[in-house]
């Protein structure tokens, strides 16, 4: 399912505390912690006004033998923050979940992932692929049971369309499309895993993390693939695995876990060279030619806690400099109508968190964008 990091959070507990790093806020001008207490906070954006934050949930008790165990439910859910207060309550719960067991100790959930608003509706897009629950057998009379498998056919890898009451559609299957358009190419794994969406004119480009593909996707779920980026020898990953997509006057822009950056027009990628990329899992422009990219880690594998930062590119220029660092596993981000970018942190972490890895649990950060004259001293020429 591809964006696993398979991070053992009994060595990064021991990372965390042995080296007693400090919270991203603890900095002058650094961020600032806007709420708390998310269950694999992932997505966030702004909608009808409001911050909202796509919570990728813990799985569940169902549970698919293997390496890895794969546990599944409906844990997943959106949430309305208020930002004044960092409180937050339900927009949409009990969807899909899954959770990526290597040991007891040692998960990552896929659920509810990219969130992006337009015209007055929110788009969410879900991780995994309904291929991989076509065959679970539940207990004779388990309702429960019957009700998740159900939600993983009709969800896993979903995109929905979401409205301020709640109530959902289902757009399209793009993790089951994903699946089936990796069946016969050479060097990629039979795998689809949606994880990023932009809501557009017309339709929703989607990263899919599993597949190596950006589509698009139409609002009346009609599918394309825009773009197969290839097996990559030397990355890390060894796919690509495109995350994010932004866009700009300029085209659009599509980021991966391994560290590489696309400037897309149509169906033509272009690979743009920038040392500051590292494992990129969100990326938001603001409308000023400035995308600002999220690294989850920079650390070579295995990841690391407290090494994520988040980048910001001048995409006129081809300059780029880190505006924040120390973050422990953020993930995604969004540009406020206020000005300054929102973003999440702890992002494998549960409600209850984990004592000195994450003892809030997932977070939401604010943080002030700099203006073009100011930020980190270093920057990085753009080379096509």
């Amino acid at each position: 399912m591809r964006l696993r990091i398979r991070l053992s959070l009994a060595a990064a507990l021991f990372m965390a505390v042995g080296l007693g790093l400090p919270a991203p806020g603890s900095a002058a001008g650094g961020p600032t912690l806007v709420a708390a207490g998310f269950d694999s906070p992932r997505g966030v954006e702004f909608f009808k006004g409001k911050l909202v934050v796509g919570e990728a949930g813990h799985g569940g008790k169902n549970c698919i033998p293997g390496t890895p165990t794969i546990c599944f439910g409906r844990t997943s859910q959106i949430s309305w923050v208020n930002a004044a207060t960092g409180t937050h309550t339900t927009l949409v719960d009990h969807l899909f979940s899954a959770a990526e067991f290597f040991n007891p100790d040692e998960g990552e959930a896929l659920g509810v992932s990219g969130i992006s608003s337009r015209e007055g509706t929110l788009m969410a897009i879900l991780g995994v692929f309904p291929q991989a629950f076509a065959n679970y057998q539940c207990a004779a009379g388990d309702a429960e049971c019957a009700a998740d498998v159900d939600a993983a056919k009709k969800e896993a890898g979903a995109l929905l369309s979401v409205k301020s009451n709640g109530s959902w559609h289902k757009v399209a299957g793009v993790g089951a499309f994903g699946f089936d358009y990796t069946a016969d190419i050479p060097n990629q794994e039979h795998d689809s895993n949606p994880n990023g969406v932009l809501a557009a004119n017309g339709g929703s480009y989607v990263a899919d993390a599993g597949s190596n593909t950006l589509e698009f996707v139409s609002n009346g779920g009609h599918i394309s693939v825009l773009h197969y980026f290839p097996f990559r020898q030397n990355a890390f990953p060894s796919d690509e695995v495109p995350t994010c997509i932004a866009k700009t006057d300029d085209g659009l822009w599509v980021a991966t876990l391994a560290g590489n950056l696309y400037r897309v027009h149509g169906r033509s990628a272009t690979l743009v060279a920038n040392s500051d990329l590292k494992h990129v899992t969100g990326c938001a422009a603001d409308g000023q030619g400035n995308v600002y990219f999220v690294n989850m880690w920079t650390t070579p594998t295995p990841p690391q806690p407290f090494t994520g930062n988040i980048v910001k590119l001048d995409t006129e220029d081809g300059t780029s400099s880190v505006i924040a660092a120390g973050l422990n596993f953020p993930n995604m981000d969004v540009v406020g109508p206020d000005g300054n970018l929102y973003f999440s942190a702890d992002s494998i972490c549960p409600t209850t968190g984990i004592p000195g890895l994450c003892a809030q649990g997932g977070t939401v950060w604010k943080l002030a964008l700099p203006h073009d004259n100011e930020g980190d001293a270093h920057g990085h020429d753009r080379r096509d």
